[in-house]
């Protein structure tokens, strides 16, 4: 079973580029960490088929807040109806593939639109946002890989 993240990058991303987590670059996780026996190339149709019925995403960066388990993570909150529907479609298309969520409380009626800061920098609050491109990346690549790897990408084409 792998554990899959779908993000909408701030900056687009390439296939085969791995990043250590604290150093990802900018983006907006739109599907939460999840499980599934599904293979990488059935999740990559399914998130080229919802990008291409998918426009553009204009969003704003709003205002910090922090987040994580001890509530020392900064991050950027992104009120987005756009970005809050992408992620109803993904729980909705990707649901024939069972997924199991490492964080429920993330998904559905929980989840927040963020931008979490790391090493490369942070969105700052009233930044326009222009969302072009989803990225599908494998949390938990083959043994020895280490860090999260970018398996598919696609562009919002609508």
């Amino acid at each position: 079973m792998h554990r899959y993240a779908i993000v909408l990058p701030l900056e687009p991303m390439v296939v085969g580029e791995r990043y250590a987590v604290r150093d990802w670059p900018l983006h907006i996780t739109v599907m939460p960490v999840f499980a599934t026996w599904a293979s990488t190339p059935q999740l990559a149709a399914s998130m080229g088929a919802v990008a291409a019925r998918t426009a553009p995403i204009i969003a704003v960066a709003g205002p910090g807040e922090l987040f994580g388990p001890k509530h020392d993570t900064p991050v950027a909150l992104v009120e987005s109806p756009e970005i809050r529907a992408l992620h109803k479609t993904f729980v909705r298309e990707l649901d024939i593939h069972v997924p199991t969520f490492r964080r429920p409380d993330f998904a559905g009626d929980g989840f927040r639109a963020h931008i979490t800061a790391t090493k490369r920098g942070a969105a700052e609050e009233g930044q326009a946002l222009r969302l072009t491109q989803l990225a599908l990346v494998d949390m938990h690549p083959e043994p020895g890989q280490g860090r999260p790897l970018v398996v598919a990408v696609a562009d919002l084409a609508y």
